[in-house]
């Protein structure tokens, strides 16, 4: 993986926590061993799931989110852990704005941490380990594509460019008081998110693990949905081509395990997701297009 500099098409905020985690020792010589040590765990582990652990024997969730906190309560940086939680909280905002629909019925079921929908504020670390909100956030996927249609979008589109995404800021972040208080301050957001990957790597069931590899699908419809809303905006269209580069998820939907390539959570993924809110909250598109 190529050190990360300031590129144009990425928003300022993202930016800057890259260009920070580069000089840090973890990003230079921690991260390569991940790199090489999650080839050859997914190597070993996906066969045996195969014939062993094909369906959630019931730990699965538990085992994912309680590894998953831990981690960034004692070895997040903390700019690392923000970037997490605001992914968990924009992503459904994103998804809420290409699927709403004027004079629409507010939602009749609001689930802590768990669909489009849901309340993802997180107040403290146990609260996502009691709401398994990491196989709920990956299933935020599946949702918008089972939930999308293109029709209502067209014929909503003049409503959802007047309006803006909800502020990520009102649903709570106070877990993030665990990490400034006991983190060591060792792992910035790429070590993270590959520390995720594995994660889910080694407790997932099998089709736990390949819904969560293949977790993508919404990408590229929150894509095509955004250079519709701004058609007639010729800067933005330019930047938005730069996040169809990757063959995976953009043609079909079914990566192999064995391939799959865990920096794309976070340099297509969660970028994609920080560029395109910050688009919508900052640059309006034209009502007139």
């Amino acid at each position: 993986m190529p050190t990360m500099h300031r590129f144009p098409y990425i928003n300022r905020y993202v930016n800057d926590v890259f260009a920070k985690e580069t000089s840090h020792w973890d990003f230079v010589f921690l991260r390569p061993l991940l790199l090489v040590a999650y080839f050859f765990i997914r190597t070993l582990l996906f066969p045996f799931k195969f014939v062993f652990h094909r369906v959630p024997y019931g730990f699965e969730a538990y085992a994912i989110d309680k590894t998953m906190t831990w981690g960034m309560k004692h070895l997040a940086k903390t700019d690392a852990a923000e970037l997490f939680l605001r992914h968990v909280q924009i992503e459904p905002i994103l998804y809420r704005h290409v699927l709403q629909r004027q004079n629409a019925d507010p939602p009749t079921e609001i689930k802590k941490l768990n669909g489009i929908d849901g309340d993802f504020s997180v107040e403290n670390l146990p609260t996502a380990v009691q709401n398994n909100m990491t196989i709920g956030h990956d299933l935020l996927s599946y949702e918008l594509v089972d939930r999308f249609d293109k029709q209502a979008f067209l014929d909503n589109l003049d409503y959802i460019r007047s309006q803006r995404p909800l502020d990520h800021e009102q649903f709570s972040k106070e877990a993030l008081n665990e990490n400034r208080e006991h983190s060591w301050q060792v792992l910035g957001a790429t070590n993270i998110v590959l520390l995720i990957v594995t994660t889910i790597t080694v407790f997932g069931d099998l089709k736990t693990t390949m819904s969560a590899l293949n977790s993508f699908s919404s990408d590229s419809i929150l894509l095509w949905c955004l250079k519709r809303i701004y058609a007639s905006d010729q800067e933005i269209q330019v930047d938005l081509d730069f996040f169809m580069q990757e063959v995976s998820n953009r043609g079909h939907y079914h990566s192999s395990a064995f391939f799959s390539n865990p920096s794309q959570y976070l340099y297509y993924h969660i970028v994609f997701d920080e560029v395109v809110y910050d688009m919508l909250c900052n640059r309006p598109p034209s009502t007139q297009q």
